[in-house]
């Protein structure tokens, strides 16, 4: 047992002194790139490229027949596609030349009609209820014009005669209009006639049917006579 373990620590030993010869080149190495403040560069190696080759690939498998199934009848008809359209490259010529077409036949024309045509029958007038009355002197007509109207001229000149008038009257009862229908032959007298009646003589108007008051007219006549 003694000498067993003597030989153990002699074995020991010099592993010991390797170990710390390592540890001291180690801190060496520190102290020196610490005291220059430089380390050495390690240089990789480059880079070299090649080729490796590769098993071939594994050969494709083999084909397996695969077992056929038979498909049974469609109950459907059978339809057949239509062939292509021929499309012909080279078109068959058109006569592109005018073509004069015959002139359209003449339309008739529509015939009056022959029926004639009967205005309607106008609305019956309405009975009156009123007998029409003409209008009526409402003063007395022998004032209209007087002795007194009588111009000594005129009496010098012995104008006398007999002067016919018409006289319009309106739906008021007033003269508005006079015209001469028998002349006296001096035309002083018919234009005085007609100017003393239009001032002075008052009507009651006509009526209608409906007793409505409408315009009318009257006749009469002035007698110029000389005074005694």
């Amino acid at each position: 047992m003694a000498y067993t373990y003597a030989n153990q620590t002699q074995n020991r030993l010099p592993a010991i002194l390797g170990v710390a010869g390592v540890h001291a080149g180690i801190g060496a190495l520190l102290i020196y790139g610490l005291a220059s403040g430089e380390f050495e560069k390690i240089v990789q190696p480059p880079l070299e490229g090649g080729q490796i080759e590769l098993p071939p690939p594994p050969p494709p498998p083999e084909p397996v027949d695969q077992p056929q199934v038979e498909t049974p009848p469609s109950a459907r008809d059978v339809v057949a596609p239509k062939p292509p359209l021929d499309v012909s490259t080279n078109p068959p010529r058109v006569d592109t030349s005018g073509i004069i077409l015959p002139p359209a036949p003449p339309q008739p024309l529509p015939l009056p009609s022959v029926t004639p045509t009967l205005a309607p029958p106008p609305p019956p007038s309405p009975a009156p209820s009123f007998d029409p009355m003409p209008a009526r002197p409402a003063n007395n007509a022998g004032s209209w014009v007087t002795q007194s109207d009588y111009r000594s001229s005129w009496i010098s000149r012995d104008y006398a005669g007999t002067v016919g008038f018409r006289l319009n009257v309106g739906a008021s009862g007033r003269v508005e209009g006079c015209s001469v229908t028998q002349s006296s032959g001096v035309a002083a007298l018919d234009e005085a006639t007609c100017q003393l009646v239009t001032r002075r003589a008052r009507f009651d108007p006509a009526k209608n049917g409906q007793g409505r008051a409408v315009a009318g007219s009257y006749n009469g006549a002035v007698r110029w006579q000389l005074p005694d």
